[in-house]
């Protein structure tokens, strides 16, 4: 199940990246990509958290990946509503992500 966390969130931040590029050229960023990404993570951490019911799951990397997705709602409150997405708030919030991913990744690594 870790492994299959890792692949998800590994789509989500291909999709964030490429949201990324359109935030930081200060271009309207598609709407559907927006909302498959956030499925992605969401999926994700639901994988975690189920994960983290039957083992000792990746504690650190669900709370930041959760910290990372409040912001993820931010943004995505600021974009449907016509509103200017930070720079830096975007490369925050993708930072914060990558953050969680490496902890998971090590989890994995670790529980092997």
């Amino acid at each position: 199940m870790l492994i299959l966390a890792i692949i998800v969130f590994a789509l989500a931040a291909s999709l964030g990246i490429f949201l990324l590029s359109y935030v930081l050229q200060g271009k309207n960023t598609p709407k559907g990509v927006a909302i498959i990404h956030g499925f992605f993570a969401a999926t994700g951490i639901v994988l975690l958290i189920v994960y983290s019911f039957f083992y000792q799951g990746p504690l650190a990397a669900l709370t930041v990946f959760i910290l990372a997705a409040l912001g993820g709602f931010v943004l995505f409150y600021k974009d449907i509503t016509g509103g200017n997405i930070p720079k830096a708030f975007a490369l925050g919030h993708g930072s914060i992500a990558v953050i969680g991913f490496i902890l998971l990744i090590l989890f994995t690594i670790r529980s092997v």
